[in-house]
């Protein structure tokens, strides 16, 4: 058994020196992360400051400033705190601190955070821990620089949450994590890698947006928990909105389906084939090709599942055997086996029962109600169509395509 999620307490009331950055941070109410990317770069500078004092090789500096995540040129482009700002936040820490020792690696675990937040722009030089914590406002993080690594495993978000431009050089976990509101890594441009892992994530009312992402072969989404399909309900308001929901599923399935293509996750691209099957079925007008394309999720789950036909193939026979069965038993010419062989045949293309019928018993079969003869016809016109399901999705199961 894992262990249990310890408890966690309110933002304001933690001690954590970096989450009172944060919220003194986000008092800013219009450029919130001016203060913390200003706190950054003095930190970064102080670092930089205490290497050129070690007097080790220019190599050997330009190695550890990588290693320590200060060698970023977006540290040059941000603004330098004021002197009072400088001295405000220094005293968020402990009396004693060494700012030229306090390497940005930041861990922020089991925190409850009922603010909104915003990391606009901000960056984070070494990694950076949200671990357990729940984030009961939107936070934002457009455009944000994570130098390093960003955990956020086992976290919550209430509401939404932007990723928009922001930039991973190292892959991002957010395992575990449950998203409620609308999630974005949208990216401007189509050359963005994107390294993440969302093992066991659940997103509960939307997908995630990844448009302009590339997924790197190393992104994993195994156990991953979609949103339920939007389902008609009759009322025209709330349908507008939910076809609305259904054209972004469609779009944010379609998207991650070409990039699971291409990194070649097949798992998931059969899961994206179907979701997005499943949606255009819903969002089909009432007409023939709604009935279809519903009765095509009833029957194989969208070309994905090989026990459903399977289970209506042996249901049409067994219902067409038992029938059978029942007039057979009346005749002294018919045994159970020349039942078994009759109806048998009539469920597998290009096969027929009566090759290993007697003749005196074909007979007697031809002699058989027309409803037992329209159950074998209906039975042998739907058995092919069935068998195709099934090899579709085996086809599916044992990579056969690519």
């Amino acid at each position: 058994m894992s262990d249990p999620k310890p408890d966690c307490i309110l933002a304001e009331e933690s001690d954590n020196h970096w989450v009172k950055l944060i919220l003194w941070s986000n008092e800013d109410p219009v450029r919130p992360a001016h203060r913390w990317n200003g706190f950054m770069k003095y930190l970064v500078e102080e670092i930089r400051a205490l290497l050129v004092s070690l007097k080790v090789t220019d190599a050997r500096r330009l190695r550890l400033m990588k290693d320590w995540g200060v060698d970023s040129e977006q540290f040059e482009r941000a603004s330098p705190l004021s002197g009072d700002e400088l001295e405000h936040a220094k005293k968020l820490f402990p009396f004693d601190t060494n700012f030229s020792q306090l390497f940005p690696n930041i861990t922020i675990d089991n925190l409850i955070f009922r603010k909104e937040l915003s990391f606009v722009g901000a960056i984070f030089a070494g990694t950076i821990s949200f671990k357990n914590c729940c984030f009961e406002r939107r936070v934002n993080f457009f455009d944000a620089n994570f130098e390093r690594g960003a955990v956020f495993s086992g976290s919550e978000f209430l509401e939404a949450v932007n990723f928009a431009g922001a930039q991973f050089r190292i892959a991002a976990l957010f395992d575990r994590v449950t998203f409620c509101g609308q999630i974005s890594f949208y990216w401007s441009k189509n050359d963005r890698i994107l390294d993440v892992s969302f093992r066991d994530a659940h997103f509960l009312n939307f997908i995630p947006r990844f448009h302009g992402r590339n997924f790197h072969p190393g992104s994993d989404f195994h156990g991953v928990t979609w949103p339920d399909i939007p389902k008609r309900n009759g009322h025209k308001k709330t349908q507008d909105t939910i076809e609305d929901a259904l054209l972004e599923q469609i779009t944010s399935y379609e998207y991650i389906r070409t990039q699971a293509e291409h990194i070649g996750q097949l798992e998931l691209r059969k899961e994206m084939i179907r979701r997005e099957l499943a949606c255009r079925a819903e969002l089909a007008e009432p007409s023939f090709e709604r009935y279809l394309r519903k009765a095509y999720g009833w029957i194989c789950d969208h070309g994905t599942s090989i026990g459903r036909p399977a289970l209506a193939l042996l249901c049409i026979w067994g219902f067409t055997f038992a029938a059978w069965r029942g007039w057979a038993a009346q005749e002294a010419a018919v045994t159970t086996w020349d039942v078994l062989y009759h109806t048998g045949g009539r469920m597998l293309p290009f096969v027929g029962g009566h090759a290993y019928v007697e003749e005196h018993t074909l007979k007697a079969l031809r002699a058989a109600p027309h409803v037992l003869h329209f159950l074998s016809a209906m039975a042998a016109i739907l058995s092919p169509f069935l068998l195709f399901l099934m090899a579709l999705a085996l086809r599916l199961k044992f990579r056969m395509s690519v």
